[in-house]
């Protein structure tokens, strides 16, 4: 039996404190460590690790609007297709794990916690509290838990992953920014890294009507860039085209993005009058190992 599975035995969590990043072990409404540093789970049954001196504003991340426009989104199943090639790509790599099940999940950036439960739901190795999403906003935290209670959603940053070292055996990040020194703490070895990045045309008919010229950028964002640390096994284009047929999913789609807070309000105007759009889909997908 390995160390992590010992504390695992013993209802020691993978998390770690925040402030003297020893293991926390859970307990029906709280978390602790041995040095007496002590968590309330929330009633919505989130965990809450942000240190308040490590906030860069007073409620960090997407607020209550953002999440519900994309839990809204998602729930129509446009993004399905992302989810069903995270699911996939996780699937074909699984023989890289030689460790008895369950794996230790977790997605950096969970949002409402869409992918991290489909995850759960439709994978075998994905088993009852060993998938965790982590996320700066406490709004999502709290939408996430209330919806997915077989899920540990933990409000931190992504700079400082609230996990013990090598205990995560995979870590997803989707569009999220990611932090190598982070991943590369908490990852075990061996272990792997999905992301998922958006490419030069994604969302473009989008941006087109968001901004009089659309900034066309061929580097994809947040790609893993110190080979020291990680091997690179897979790239995998999505190309996929989708139909928003009402004003409501226009407008889901705008307010779960980051245009919804660069975009001036007379092209807010113009985006409200359309009652359809066609919106491309252009994501890679890049699988790393820690075998470096």
């Amino acid at each position: 039996m390995s160390n992590l599975d010992f504390l695992i035995e013993k209802n020691i969590s993978i998390l770690s404190c925040p402030v003297c990043n020893t293991p926390l072990q859970k307990h029906p409404k709280s978390y602790n460590c041995k040095n007496g540093h002590n968590f309330d789970i929330a009633k919505q049954g989130y965990l809450n690790l942000l240190q308040s001196n490590k906030k860069r504003s007073t409620d960090p991340g997407d607020n209550r609007h953002m999440i519900n426009a994309r839990r809204h989104f998602l729930e129509q199943g446009y993004y399905q297709p992302i989810s069903n090639l995270l699911n996939e790509r996780l699937s074909s790599h699984i023989s890289h794990f030689t460790n008895d099940f369950p794996l230790q999940i977790v997605e950096v950036g969970s949002g409402d916690g869409y992918y991290i439960n489909r995850l759960r739901e439709t994978n075998d190795y994905c088993h009852d509290g060993n998938c965790y999403g982590v996320d700066i906003s406490k709004e999502a935290a709290k939408i996430a838990a209330t919806k997915y209670q077989n899920i540990t959603f933990v409000v931190a940053s992504a700079v400082e992953l609230p996990f013990i070292n090598n205990s995560v055996d995979v870590l997803i990040s989707l569009f999220s920014p990611f932090y190598e020194e982070s991943a590369k703490k908490v990852l075990a070895k061996p272990g792997i890294i999905i992301q998922a990045v958006p490419l030069t045309n994604h969302l473009l008919e989008l941006r087109q009507v968001l901004y009089k010229e659309v900034n066309i950028n061929h580097t994809a964002k947040n790609i893993l860039t110190q080979a020291k640390y990680f091997k690179l096994e897979e790239t995998k284009i999505l190309n996929h085209s989708i139909h928003l047929s009402d004003q409501a999913s226009i407008q889901d789609i705008f307010s779960m993005t980051p245009h919804y807070w660069r975009t001036s309000p007379e092209r807010k105007r113009e985006l409200s009058l359309l009652q359809q759009l066609d919106v491309t889909l252009e994501i890679e997908f890049r699988i790393y190992t820690n075998e470096n």
